[in-house]
């Protein structure tokens, strides 16, 4: 059997479309009606991809609408290649990121094979897609869980209370997929600990006034591809309760890949969470750096900081050694004013949020600016991160920024043992 390519169209002639021209549930149930009243059934997948909120919350909704509409087309183009060519892609909500398939299979179709190849095919082209479109990052936060169940049509029933049943059936399928790779990240983890399989790329920050490298931002990696990105690693960590542990691997591995090679007085900007000083083997003794003056510690709050007075007295300990501070990602999460106010940093670092499409926004202008100037009366200097074109550098220059970072500037790098080659003014590219 054969059902139309393109989306149902209502009375208007015109498309229920809601993202990148795929139908709502509602219309392809409708198209799919006369079908499932004749063969007796429905297959329903739903496809669970697992942290792209993690892409809104770092990127921005700008970037993760972007995502959402590639991997709406990608896997229109996918499933063309497929059994499954004839089947109905929806989405239950416009502009939300959960995507159903609606079929109705031939007889005798080995459904559960069928899911199963659906599966790798989909997670092996969607994420070769958005890292072609969007870039390793973006793909690494990448997963995908199929879930499926059968509705089976009972003429008694409304049919779209049954598919929407199925639904939420299929959704939850797709959780206990996720929960046995969720098991397999933390024995990746576990791993990766043992083997200390961990790398450094080292993200430059330049000067605004002359383009030269001031210093660099650590950045961990895991070796292995499930655990590359950061977010993701941590995340394991923590449902392991091995924060502390992968937490002190990434700092001697980020210390011991740049100590030797700063020049000059570049910095070494080292991410520490506010559960790291509650570690006893993290104090401001035991970071084997040669010269404290030279290390930037940057607060990542990937929690919330509770007793600001005990936190800051475990700072001061730090700062009378010669350790700076840096307030990362600065207007996201929990990294807000309240933050600034009471760890007073050395550097405020703000979020890339505020600085893609700067150039265009005149109320992240004004955020921008303000922040200038609040740090330039508290002796503070800001760093923009996330600087990806020129229009964004060009404006945030112009507002006063004292530092920059971003792909624009420079990608992340694994340090060579002779930086001499990278190092001065900035590639602008």
């Amino acid at each position: 059997m054969t059902f139309p390519a393109r989306p149902p169209r209502d009375n208007n002639g015109a498309a229920p479309e809601t993202r990148a021209g795929l139908s709502s549930v509602s219309a392809a149930i409708d198209s799919l009606r006369q079908n499932v009243q004749e063969y007796g059934h429905l297959v329903v997948h739903y496809l669970n991809f697992d942290r792209f909120a993690k892409v809104e919350e770092i990127y921005g909704w700008e970037k993760l609408d972007a995502v959402l509409d590639t991997t709406a087309r990608e896997l229109v183009r996918l499933l063309s290649d497929t059994p499954l060519r004839d089947a109905r892609l929806a989405v239950c909500y416009a502009n939300d990121d959960d995507f159903v398939l609606l079929h109705v299979p031939p007889q005798h179709a080995r459904e559960a094979e069928v899911t199963e190849a659906l599966g790798r095919l989909l997670h092996d082209g969607l994420c070769a897609r958005l890292e072609q479109a969007h870039g390793q990052d973006v793909a690494s936060l990448f997963d995908l869980y199929v879930g499926r169940t059968v509705v089976y049509y009972d003429p008694k029933v409304r049919l779209e209370r049954t598919v929407y049943r199925g639904i939420r059936e299929a959704a939850s399928n797709a959780r206990n997929v996720e929960q046995r790779e969720r098991a397999r990240l933390v024995e990746d983890l576990r791993e990766t600990l043992r083997t200390r399989a961990v790398y450094i790329d080292y993200h430059p920050i330049v000067s605004a006034l002359d383009e030269r490298v001031f210093g660099y931002e650590a950045l961990a990696r895991g070796k292995l591809r499930s655990l590359r990105r950061p977010e993701v690693m941590f995340e394991a960590a923590a449902q392991a309760g091995l924060i502390w542990e992968l937490s002190r691997l990434c700092r001697e591995q980020a210390i011991d890949g740049i100590q030797s090679r700063l020049h000059g007085d570049e910095l070494l900007f080292l991410n520490i969470d506010p559960h790291d000083f509650n570690d006893p083997a993290f104090d401001d003794g035991d970071l084997d750096v040669p010269d404290p003056r030279q290390v930037v510690i940057e607060i990542t709050e990937r929690t919330a900081i509770k007793d600001y007075p005990v936190f800051r007295e475990r700072l001061r300990s730090f700062r009378e050694r010669g350790y700076r501070f840096a307030v990362d990602d600065a207007g996201s999460g929990y990294a807000g004013l309240g933050s600034i106010a009471n760890l007073e940093p050395d550097f405020i670092k703000l979020d890339l949020s505020l600085i893609t499409g700067i150039d265009t926004n005149f109320i992240k202008q004004d955020l921008v600016a303000t922040m200038v100037r609040f740090a330039n009366d508290q002796g503070a200097r800001v760093i923009a991160e996330g600087v990806e074109s020129q229009a964004e550098y060009d404006m945030v220059k112009s507002l006063g920024v004292h530092f920059m970072q971003g792909f624009f500037l420079h990608h992340p790098q694994q340090l060579p043992n002779d930086l001499e080659g990278s190092r001065g003014r900035a590639q602008l590219h």
